[in-house]
């Protein structure tokens, strides 16, 4: 099968929440030699379904399947942008995302926060 086009650019990416209710993300992904870096962006008010962090394994399977992607290769990154809010749960958060493997599936998300800085060490040469 061909792989589908990637988009380098952040796009609205539209996938099935909790209960398949429709819901979006901000979608960017960036080949690297032997990965695909995949970071996805809570959209808070235009989205009108689940958060992406209700719905990782999903989110990420869904987003594999919608780009012929090997879900053994990726490295997915949620990403909450700042909302300036007084409130501190609507300030920029990043966290790497974990899953295992079970039975062809991803399961079991765990969460290490990033700062931003440590992006640039994770990935030093991404696609722009």
């Amino acid at each position: 099968m061909m792989k589908a086009q990637l988009p380098t650019d952040q796009i609205i990416f539209e996938f099935k929440g909790l209960w398949d209710i429709p819901s979006k993300c901000g979608l960017r992904l960036i080949e690297q030699e032997n990965q695909t870096i995949v970071i996805v962006t809570e959209l808070y008010k235009e989205n009108p379904g689940t958060s992406i962090a209700q719905i990782s394994a999903s989110l990420a399977t869904q987003i594999c399947a919608a780009y012929n992607l090997d879900y053994r290769r990726i490295v997915y990154i949620e990403h909450n942008p700042e909302m300036h809010s007084k409130l501190s749960f609507y300030e920029q958060e990043l966290f790497l995302v974990h899953f295992d493997l079970e039975e062809n599936l991803l399961t079991n998300p765990s969460w290490e926060r990033l700062l931003p800085s440590q992006l640039a060490t994770l990935f030093p040469n991404p696609n722009p």
